[in-house]
């Protein structure tokens, strides 16, 4: 039954797959039918070879899209960018559990290990014969999930991936997956070629329609069998280490997967950005999931799973889904069980190359500093940008213009809070973003008076620490700066407080980094990183395939000019000759030219005014001339008269009277049918 399940998803993968390469062979052949009607217009009827250019500019670009986004696919697999080996000899303790595992379960283990700096793992095959022999096999781990996960999840997360080699998936799965990444890579070439044809409508935005019509029901037809996957590989785990180590491992992970993203988009890149990096990111990440609070969070996380914006094509089921036909108890509290020791150990340097690769994407240099001093520097960082954004945006609203706190708080006593918050941000809650503004704006005040530091905030990005030695009674001045937002009464008692705390509300801010020499630079709302390989690739040829368009463009227009310079669009058009087609001449002949009159001579022979009678002229036979071989009938007209008929059809009365046994009568009827000769020629000179 496996095998017969097994053969089905072959089918059905190399099926898909074959669809889409025969939607894009009749989109490229439908172009360049209509390239060649173009060309071939503007050779023979060069005014009328309008869209020509049309034909080329868009179609051009958009072929050349959808060919590169399938042959870059199509080839063998590569590597995901930035995944790096994993040698035996750099962890041999992990080497040997994978392979314990994978003989466990019945199936070779992977031939390679790559590591890579996602929450994630994943397993690929290069499949031989469509997926009907084993080919090489690569298990790829995440090392935010080897250095943060126990022993018994970790192996149940292997136990998953090897899952899938046990059930097959991954040697006809291949074939699906490569026609998914297919369908991905076309879609984003023709995506990008659409946007940069800056308002030329071409076929790019058709192409990327009908190939976006056929990826979504391509994950549609192959969603149940992806799906399907994931839950074998899931019983398979729960057949390994049971169903409450699995689920531990399934929300442990999922957890993970939100504090990773959180801890790379919020502080590890736009710190980045000002050119610092921790010399140990995989260890600064471990120090924040330790943090009490980040705990907390994650118990909740564990407890109630956040799935919101997530595909309804996700090849995952749902994590409840999961957790519910693995049969798994529900978590208390969220708490993960106790028991279970450490993963085996990697080596440093394996750890190294990731992380040398995960800031290799930005070229621009770098300094790594210490965990500790990186987390004080990101906190400063994060709290100088809100407070520089505010005094920028009470500066542009301050009367005098005035820079500082003095200038924010005026507005405030003035009642023009909304109007300054909705200066500093467009964001949902102005007021809640301008309520923390104040307070980064203010902790820099009393920073810069040497009372207090800022320090790192896994949850809140920062905090303020009061430095010892202080002679005032240190207080929050949290309060005072809710109370001054909400009103303009509370600005007098944040002023007061203040001035107790020996502050110049006055004297500008100092908007620096002291935690090192730097500015402070913006870190909020920036991606971090250079321009993605993908997307610079796809620009650079997308230049040189603009480049090939404008000459196959400009070579067109000269061809088409020099046609048109030769062409006379007002002549009518003159049908070619006949060959081999008989003369046909027309009766009476032309009367011959008229004889010159000499005086003294005497009159030509048959000239009025002589003796001599006319020459006869040699008529030949009328029927000889233009033969009738076949007759037919002809509705006599009112005002047609037997002489008119016989001229019409270029015959003689003697000839109408005998088709139609008249003898030598003439008179015919509006009505009756006359029998004459088929037409031939129609004569325009008849009386």
């Amino acid at each position: 039954m496996t095998a017969v399940r097994a053969g089905a998803r072959g089918v059905l993968a190399v099926g898909l797959l074959a669809g889409f390469y025969v939607l894009a062979f009749v989109l490229v052949a439908v172009t360049a039918v209509l390239v060649v009607a173009s060309l071939w217009m503007v050779v023979t009827t060069p005014y009328r070879a309008g869209p020509w250019a049309l034909a080329l500019g868009a179609g051009i670009p958009a072929v050349f899209a959808l060919v590169h986004g399938i042959t870059t696919v199509s080839r063998a697999e590569e590597d995901p960018p930035g995944s790096v080996p994993l040698l035996r000899a750099d962890a041999p303790g992990l080497w040997r559990l994978i392979e314990e595992l994978a003989e466990r379960m019945g199936t070779p283990p992977p031939t390679r290990i790559r590591l890579t700096a996602e929450a994630n793992a994943a397993v690929s095959e290069q499949p031989l014969f469509l997926g009907f022999l084993v080919g090489e096999r690569t298990m790829y781990l995440g090392v935010p999930l080897l250095t943060n996960l126990r022993e018994p999840e970790l192996r149940a997360v292997l136990c998953h991936e090897l899952g899938h080699y046990a059930k097959g998936h991954t040697r006809f799965g291949a074939v699906t997956h490569r026609g998914a990444a297919s369908l991905r890579s076309t879609l984003f070439r023709l995506r990008m070629t659409a946007r940069s044809e800056t308002g030329l409508p071409g076929y790019a935005w058709l192409f990327q329609a009908l190939i976006g019509l056929y990826a979504w029901l391509y994950l549609r037809l192959s969603l149940s069998v992806r799906r399907r996957q994931e839950e074998e590989a899931d019983a398979g785990a729960v057949a390994e280490v049971g169903a409450e180590t699995t689920a531990e491992a399934l929300r442990e992970v999922h957890a993970l997967g939100f504090a990773w993203a959180g801890f790379r988009d919020r502080y590890l890149l736009p710190i980045r950005e000002l050119g610092f990096v921790p010399d140990d990111v995989f260890g600064a990440f471990t120090a924040m999931v330790e943090d009490p609070a980040v705990r907390e969070r994650m118990a909740e996380l564990r407890a109630r799973p956040v799935e919101a914006g997530r595909s309804p094509l996700d090849s995952h089921p749902p994590l409840s889904r999961r957790l519910e036909s693995i049969g798994a108890p529900a978590p208390v509290g969220g708490r993960r069980a106790t028991g279970g020791g450490a993963p085996p150990p990697i080596a440093r340097k394996s750890l190294s190359r990731v992380q040398r690769w995960m800031f290799e994407e930005n070229r621009a240099p770098a300094t790594a500093l210490p965990r500790e001093q990186w987390a004080n520097l990101a906190a400063e960082a994060f709290a100088i940008e809100l407070a520089a954004l505010l005094s920028d945006a009470a500066h542009a609203l301050a009367p005098d213009g005035r820079p500082g706190l003095d200038a924010v708080l005026d507005l405030l006593e003035r009642g023009e809070g909304e109007r300054l918050a909705r200066r500093l941000t467009a964001a949902p809650g102005p007021r809640d973003q301008l309520a923390e503004a104040l307070y980064a704006l203010v902790g820099q005040a009393l920073v810069g008076h040497g009372l207090a530091r800022w320090a790192p905030s896994w949850t809140e990005g920062y905090r303020l620490e009061w430095l010892p030695g202080t002679d005032r009674t240190p207080v929050d001045p949290g309060n005072a700066v809710a109370a001054a937002v909400r009103a303009p009464e509370g600005v007098e008692e944040l002023r007061r407080e203040l001035v107790r705390l020996g502050v110049d509300t006055g004297k500008p801010i100092p908007l620096a980094l002291r935690t090192v020499t730097a500015p402070a630079g913006r870190t909020r709302g920036r991606t971090g990183g250079r321009m993605p390989e993908s997307v610079a690739g796809e620009l650079r040829r997308q230049k040189t395939v603009r480049r090939f368009t404008i000459g196959a463009l400009a070579v067109v227009g000269v061809i088409w000019m020099v046609s048109l310079a030769g062409s006379d669009p007002s002549r009518p058009y003159t049908p070619p000759p006949v060959m081999n087609s008989p003369t046909i001449r027309t009766w009476p002949p032309a009367p011959p030219p008229a004889i010159p009159t000499v005086p003294g001579l005497p009159d030509a022979p048959g000239s009025p005014g002589t003796d001599f009678p006319p020459a006869p002229i040699d008529r030949p036979p009328l029927l000889s001339l233009t033969p009738h071989p076949v007759e037919t009938g002809h509705v006599v007209a009112p005002g047609d008269t037997l002489g008119g008929l016989a001229c019409r059809f270029d015959t003689t009365v003697e000839h109408l009277q005998e088709l139609n046994d008249m003898g030598t009568g003439t008179d015919i009827v509006a009505g009756e049918t006359v029998v004459v000769p088929r037409r031939i020629l129609i004569r325009t000179d008849c009386d």
